[in-house]
């Protein structure tokens, strides 16, 4: 075995970001200042369509060619994580940001309430099963590191249900898939950034939930990246044309 050492950079600032990871949006950022980034699925779930339907029409699901398109299809989604891992630890080090805390998704199959399997519906529960967590966090946490970015991993309890703006807890505050309103400050949020800012504010709490005055607009409109197949890499929405 072959030691090899590696040189490390300094980490590129003190800021923190938030990551969630989910169903809908693979990922969902909120840095510290005050901006956030959501980063759909579409990519993988029109990978899982697509190859699907292929290994459907073979012969036999142990045939040389379902193999062949099973390896595909996971090379594909390994170079997908490989990508958002690279993209989001560059957005990290433009933000200035040295400290990134995930949600810890060990136990996303338990219900928080009653220990008992979560069913997150026949489409969810089909992704949920296929999706790779530690694999991309891993992924993070490597080229973080590089960078001199820590990750930290943090629990999920409740950050769904509580306001990132006030603290409010309740389950019914997320009235549909996508949006968060708090029935105490009227704070009106995309759920998935809502979700990322308390893990964020596990480490680096906010001005905000201390009783401070801090505009949450930027909670109710992220920007949007998209992972563009014939380049790649993620871009902003507006910049994809296909």
């Amino acid at each position: 075995m072959c030691n090899v050492e590696v040189e490390v950079s300094e980490a590129p600032g003190e800021k923190t970001v938030g990551v969630d990871l989910g169903i809908s949006n693979f990922a969902a950022l909120a840095y510290e200042d005050g901006h956030a980034e959501l980063y759909p699925l579409n990519c993988l779930k029109q990978d899982d369509y697509y190859f699907s339907k292929r290994i459907a029409r073979c012969d036999d699901s142990d045939s040389e060619q379902a193999t062949r398109l099973n390896q595909k299809k996971s090379a594909r989604r390994t170079h997908y994580f490989h990508t958002l891992s690279k993209h989001i630890v560059q957005r990290c080090v433009d933000e200035g940001v040295g400290t990134i805390v995930v949600g810890n998704l060990s136990d996303i199959r338990e219900d928080e309430e009653n220990s008992e399997s979560k069913d997150w519906g026949k489409h969810g529960n089909l992704d949920l099963h296929s999706w790779a967590f530690d694999r991309f966090t891993n992924l993070l946490e490597y080229k973080a590191e590089m960078d001199g970015i820590t990750v930290d991993q943090v629990s999920e309890r409740d950050t769904s249900k509580s306001c990132s703006c006030c603290g409010r807890e309740r389950k019914a505050n997320r009235v549909e898939h996508g949006l968060y309103v708090c029935d105490e400050c009227g704070a009106v949020t995309n759920a998935d950034v809502n979700g990322a800012e308390n893990i964020r504010q596990k480490v680096s709490p906010s001005l905000a939930t201390d009783g401070g005055d801090r505009s949450n607009g930027w909670l109710a409109q992220p920007s949007t990246f998209l992972f563009d197949k014939e380049t790649g890499a993620f871009a902003p929405q507006e910049q994809i044309t296909s």
